[in-house]
């Protein structure tokens, strides 16, 4: 029987021969398992299947440290409940600790985290009122940033310097179904000062950001568009077969992968558009990439796992 502790987190590895590694009260040790009925058909396969998280929104690989951080929103999207964490994964041996940074723990706060990045030897973390800060060597608490307007704060990037934040201009209303705000905004944030880099519902409904190559990339929840932001204008650089889009990371050659909510899979750039290279996934949200071991991270919020694929 699997108990949760720090760190008890079950890690399915597909390749024959690894073992899976959790720590705390014990360590299983073990061969490989077989694939779950749910991860067959995907391509590429599932290297490995990290489980027992709780609603994870975001997946990032500091790789200055080698480390995964995966957010768990624990609950809902907007709830200012204090129960929301971090879990930090080495990415060699699969070995979770769970909640590495929790809400309510050390003078943590945390009620539903979504985007991360690392500037320095902070990670940025954005959360239903503000961008929390933390050490990002020890999960201590740093401060948080506010937004004045936000409604959604949802993921994160950044050039090194600065962050760049998108509101998604979303609320949850009864059902948990989505209403507009009309505050659609992608803010930037500079030595701890925020400002509105654009503001219009034209953004429409802007979630996942990339930087890459000197330019900020965004995809919406709302259509089906890969867009660039310079200037405060933004142009649109790629649609995709299906919208409600999520999380954006680029390859080592700048091409695009997107997760789309709609069409239950990751899709990656080619030629003029758009090619499905994981389908079947449920709420795929927002992803991440290890360039070190060309490995994609996918959240998959509707069974709270996070699964780890290799990319050619």
């Amino acid at each position: 029987m699997l108990t949760r502790a720090c760190f008890a987190v079950l890690v399915i590895l597909v390749a024959t021969g690894c073992p899976a590694d959790r720590t705390g009260e014990r360590t299983l040790r073990g061969s490989a398992m077989p694939v779950p009925p749910a991860m067959r058909g995907l391509a590429p396969p599932a290297l490995a299947v990290i489980g027992e998280l709780r609603a994870p929104e975001s997946v990032l690989h500091d790789a200055q440290q080698d480390v995964y951080f995966i957010s768990n929103i624990n609950g809902s999207l907007l709830t200012i409940d204090n129960n929301g964490f971090i879990s930090r994964v080495n990415p060699s041996t699969m070995q979770v600790e769970l909640k590495w940074i929790e809400g309510g723990k050390r003078g943590v706060t945390l009620d539903a985290p979504k985007g991360m990045a690392v500037i320095g030897e902070t990670l940025y973390v954005s959360d239903v009122r503000a961008v929390r800060a933390f050490d990002r060597r020890t999960g201590e608490p740093r401060g948080e940033i506010a937004l004045p307007g936000a409604a959604l704060i949802n993921d994160i990037t950044t050039d090194g310097r600065s962050l760049y934040v998108s509101d998604t201009g979303l609320l949850t209303g009864p059902g948990q179904s989505f209403y507009r705000t009309g505050s659609d905004t992608i803010w930037k944030i500079t030595d701890g000062r925020p400002e509105k880099l654009a503001s219009t519902t034209a953004l429409q409904h802007p979630n996942g950001l990339d930087w890459v190559e000197g330019k900020l990339r965004f995809v919406t929840f709302g259509p089906n568009e890969l867009y660039e932001l310079s200037g405060g204008k933004q142009k649109r650089i790629g649609t995709l077969p299906y919208g409600q889009l999520d999380g954006l990371v680029h390859l080592a050659d700048g091409t695009p992968v997107v997760s789309s909510w709609l069409g239950d899979g990751i899709y990656r750039r080619s030629g003029d558009g758009f090619i499905p290279i994981l389908t079947g996934i449920d709420a795929p949200a927002d992803i991440g990439y290890d360039a070190k071991r060309r490995r994609l991270l996918v959240p998959r919020s509707g069974t709270n796992q996070v699964t780890i694929h290799s990319l050619p």
